[in-house]
């Protein structure tokens, strides 16, 4: 008489694409070894040895490859410096399924099959990623923030990170400073809202300042290094400039 398997034997199926592989064992460990555990996975799986020059051992290696750039993206926003007090990098999302069971069993199941079936699973997250973009509504063409409740003073205000936020509360804060960064990128950006502004900033609480007054107003800033200075780069993520109804200034003396 055959046993039927239970159920814990099978691992979870990479779902709507592929059946199912048998476990494999992983030990627990913290997630940085982990994370290291699978990327050497990853390589071995690839086939990246010299002589490995076939179709399909190139296929799995530009498969292994694309997942990998995870790695190169995990963090927050490139170009803003530790030292300009910026939001505290969310975990990427390769860090997150090195910690979770549910991604690993699932990353395993990928990482153990050939090359063709990990190419169909690539194409068929792909699909699935671009039907939701269409689901979730208006892109950045359709701007709605003149009746989004998201974009009241107090929402805008918490789109500033909690680091920022607690500077701002501690007061002592020089408002003629953020009036100015206010009056500047208000000024720049409802004439060119496609336009980067850029200016050079040594100080680095200036720096810290204008960080949350881009936050503030839903623009992009970014910071690096040029000819030994820092030079600070600020975009529209808009196609217009709407700045919020009440500035930064105006909010934090309200809430003093």
């Amino acid at each position: 008489m055959e046993e039927t398997p239970n159920a814990g034997d099978q691992a979870r199926p990479l779902q709507g694409c592929l059946p199912a592989l048998a476990t494999s064992q992983v030990k627990r460990f913290s997630a940085s070894r982990r994370k290291q555990h699978f990327i050497n996975q990853a390589v071995r799986n690839s086939d990246l040895v010299p002589r490995a020059k076939g179709r399909k051992s190139l296929q799995r290696l530009e498969n292994t490859q694309y997942l990998l750039t995870l790695l190169e993206t995990d963090g927050g926003p490139p170009g803003l410096e530790d030292g300009d007090l910026t939001p505290a990098a969310a975990p990427g999302i390769f860090a997150e399924a090195c910690s979770n069971a549910t991604y690993v069993e699932i990353w395993n199941d990928f990482m153990n099959r050939s090359g063709e079936e990990q190419e169909r699973v690539l194409r068929y997250l792909e699909d699935e990623g671009q039907s939701k973009a269409r689901k979730r509504g208006p892109g950045r063409g359709e701007d709605r923030r003149r009746e989004d409740p998201a974009y009241t003073p107090s929402e805008c205000f918490q789109r500033i990170s909690r680091r920022l936020r607690s500077v701002l509360k501690r007061g002592r804060i020089p408002m003629e400073t953020l009036e100015t960064w206010e009056e500047r990128l208000s000024r720049f950006f409802s004439v060119s809202p496609q336009a980067v502004y850029t200016a050079m900033l040594d100080n680095s609480f200036e720096r810290l300042l204008l960080h949350a007054v881009c936050q503030y107003m839903d623009l992009i800033s970014a910071s690096a290094d040029l000819e030994g200075r820092r030079q600070m780069k600020v975009s529209n993520r808009h196609l217009d400039f709407l700045p919020p109804g009440l500035l930064l200034s105006t909010y934090l003396e309200q809430h003093s």
